[in-house]
């Protein structure tokens, strides 16, 4: 049987644009104040399993089919167990780039759409 090299099979992966660092910082520093670091950490740890599922299928997500070009494209997904969070990425060839982090309670389609 021929041995499996890492290179043969890239994993799928995501990446953070800056902006959408700033946004879970801010919602972490939220959770952390409003709910307790626990919360917080929390998470944090379901945030990052989204990215990961998004990677692996990336186009599981709702097509958002805003207005702007910038963003018409975006596709959004929940953070499990943080149902109200919502995910705003893109797909891509080898994963996701997650774009943005906001709670759904947000004028979304103002701030993102146009």
């Amino acid at each position: 049987m021929t041995e499996l090299v890492p290179e043969t099979f890239p994993l799928p992966r995501f990446t953070v644009r800056p902006l959408a660092w700033r946004e879970i910082n801010m919602e972490l520093d939220y959770l952390e104040e409003q709910a307790g670091l626990e919360t917080a950490e929390r998470f944090l740890d379901q945030l990052m399993s989204s990215f990961e599922a998004l990677a692996s299928m990336p186009r599981m997500g709702v097509r958002c089919g805003f207005r702007k070009p910038a963003t018409r494209h975006l596709r959004r997904w929940p953070v499990k167990g943080f149902e109200n969070w919502l995910i705003f990425y893109r797909p891509r060839h080898d994963g996701v780039e997650i774009v943005h982090i906001m709670h759904g309670a947000r004028d979304v389609e103002s701030l993102l759409g146009g």
